[in-house]
């Protein structure tokens, strides 16, 4: 492991013992090393612990927490390298991710980078994908970056503060925010650098919406309606999501709900 890492993968987990084995082996397939993992642990009861202790060249470091935005900002304080990044326990860089990565930012010297993700979606014994692009022009009304695909230079959590803890679940999108917003420099990198699993804490739930809507009237974007009635039609759709979860359970229904989603994903 360097001493001085150009970057510090930091994911934090809580009983995540049937997908981070699969994170951890991404950071060990890395064509370029040069970087340190850092697992921050909920004190986990499953097998999580001892899986992550048999990646020897992961520091982990698992207690107590108040939420997930609590163990990144551990995380923050624990990172060495010059660059930070944030892999859940989830998802997973593709091998060149940081070779890639490394590269540009040598080349570019920018205080963020993002990419692409490649999105991951369960469906019975099948797992759809697609490429999806960030937006960074659309920040001001909803998260326009992807945080698994964003490396941020460690200095800016000092200039920035850390992740504010009022918000269980859109704190990244508060911090991007006041980043954008305060002219810092966002540059693009057009590679897939991680792939992601739908199915997380925030992927499907209204309350980020909610806290979203804060976050923009507190930083008058002048969208906040506009996410607080996102909000309302989001707890419309939840509760139909959750009718058509049961009957999607019918084996004649469930061939007409799957070929649905495909197509969606096609």
């Amino acid at each position: 492991m360097p001493d001085r890492p150009f970057l510090s993968v930091i994911t934090v987990s809580y009983n995540s013992a049937k997908t981070i084995g699969r994170t951890l082996q991404s950071l060990s397939d890395q064509t370029d090393k040069d970087f340190e993992s850092i697992v921050i642990d909920g004190e986990s009861v499953d097998s999580t612990l001892s899986i992550v202790r048999s990646f020897q060249d992961s520091i982990l470091i698992s207690e107590a927490d108040s939420g997930i935005y609590d163990a990144m900002n551990k995380g923050i304080a624990k990172a060495r390298g010059k660059y930070v990044a944030f892999l859940n326990s989830d998802d997973s860089y593709l091998s060149e991710t940081v070779e890639k990565v490394k590269a540009f930012a040598l080349k570019t010297n920018a205080q963020i980078i993002y990419g692409n993700i490649q999105k991951e979606r369960a469906l019975g014994n099948e797992v759809l994908t697609r490429v999806e692009t960030p937006n960074l022009e659309l920040m001001p009304k909803t998260m326009g970056v992807f945080h698994p695909s964003t490396f941020v230079k460690r200095g800016l959590f000092k200039t920035l503060g850390i992740y504010d803890q009022r918000f269980k679940q859109a704190a990244d999108y508060q911090w991007f925010l006041r980043a954008y917003l305060n002219k810092v420099e966002f540059r693009y990198l057009d590679e897939v650098l991680v792939k992601f699993s739908l199915g997380g804490v925030s992927n499907n739930s209204c309350e980020t919406y909610r806290e979203a809507a804060i976050i923009q009237k507190e930083l008058n974007t002048g969208h906040h309606k506009e996410m607080e009635h996102l909000h309302q039609v989001c707890l419309s759709k939840q509760k139909r999501g959750e009718l058509i979860l049961k009957i999607a359970s019918w084996p004649l229904v469930r061939k007409i709900y799957r070929r649905k989603i495909r197509k969606r994903w096609s």
